[in-house]
């Protein structure tokens, strides 16, 4: 990393480096919003070319013009900014018509690691920052998930390597202004009808408005959390649960010993072993209710998953 770097750059280098990824070949996510363009000017500074491309999702076309409009508003933005860069672009576009925020979210990662894995990146670099994680956490919490709902993004994920969760937006809007860089935001993201947009647009600055530095505290608050259940040994309830078949099922006679309370704890971090994550507290008590059954064999389905019981085992259908 040579010449002066600045304290994002600088930041950003260092957690590379203690986890051992400076060095690794990264492909950005690239949307042409503040944060995928902060995301990618930080690493074009700190990383070698060659170590280094850009992304777009083209989300397809759309009934609603506006929307249809700025895709490709943006894919022509994100290629001129990459140009200008000297960043290699790639793009890619949906290969059906998509209608909801979950099939927008999941068609863009399935193109997007397909392409990494098939182009041999190591890692997919996404823009997700400071409120981003606040925002998940606290939509898990209204959905009741309990405490292991509050791990969500981490900085290394698999693939997925994440260097802004530690960064404010500010600071990430500050670092573009002080590049003379706009990005071009996707006007959806003031649609008010997604429940992630309500709490980032009306209730955290309402609780900034009325207790200024509240919603800082807050995350923090929820990282001491997060910090203190992995600490008990509550968050070894799994490992001790899981069978030996490695087919990643439960042991059922050892979840017949647990209470209430621990059962609901070892289901949903099942489901977060699984990679599931859209339940909820009534999932939760729904199959809980499901298990408290003096059957040998049964099987149901509950939040999107196929469960199959014998006397021993506990398992999702893959």
């Amino acid at each position: 990393m040579a010449g002066a770097k600045t304290a994002l750059e600088h930041t950003v280098w260092n957690l590379l480096k203690e986890n051992s990824v400076h060095d690794k070949r990264i492909l950005v996510s690239f949307s042409g919003g503040a944060d995928s363009l902060a995301l990618l000017l930080v690493l074009k500074a700190i990383l070698p070319v060659t170590n280094l491309a850009a992304l777009y999702f083209h989300h397809g076309d759309s009934v609603n013009l506006q929307s249809a409009r700025y895709r490709d508003q943006a894919l022509r933005f994100c290629e001129q900014i990459c140009q200008a860069l000297r960043v290699p672009f790639l793009a890619a576009r949906a290969s059906e018509e998509l209608q909801s925020e979950e099939e927008f979210r999941q068609s863009r990662y399935q193109a997007l690691e397909k392409i990494r894995q098939e182009q041999a990146w190591d890692f997919l670099a996404l823009g997700h920052h400071l409120e981003d994680l606040l925002e998940t956490r606290l939509l898990r919490l209204i959905r009741g998930t309990g405490l292991q709902g509050l791990e969500s993004m981490r900085f290394l994920e698999g693939s997925k390597l994440r260097p802004f969760l530690q960064i404010s937006k500010k600071d990430l809007l500050a670092y573009l202004v002080e590049k003379k860089q706009t990005p071009l935001e996707d006007p959806s993201n003031q649609d008010l009808d997604p429940m992630r947009n309500w709490v980032r647009l009306n209730w955290l600055p309402a609780l900034e408005e009325r207790q200024k530095g509240a919603v800082e505290s807050l995350g923090r608050s929820i990282e001491r959390l997060v910090a203190e259940y992995h600490s008990t040994s509550g968050h070894d309830l799994l490992q001790k649960a899981l069978s030996n078949a490695g087919d990643l099922s439960l042991v059922r006679p050892f979840y017949l010993t647990l209470t209430a309370i621990e059962q609901r704890t070892l289901l949903a971090q099942y489901l977060h072993r699984l990679g599931r994550r859209d339940f909820s507290q009534s999932h939760l008590e729904e199959i809980q209710k499901r298990l408290d059954n003096s059957q040998k064999v049964l099987t149901f389905k509950v939040a999107g998953c196929v469960w199959v019981v014998n006397a021993q085992q506990i398992r999702v259908q893959s």
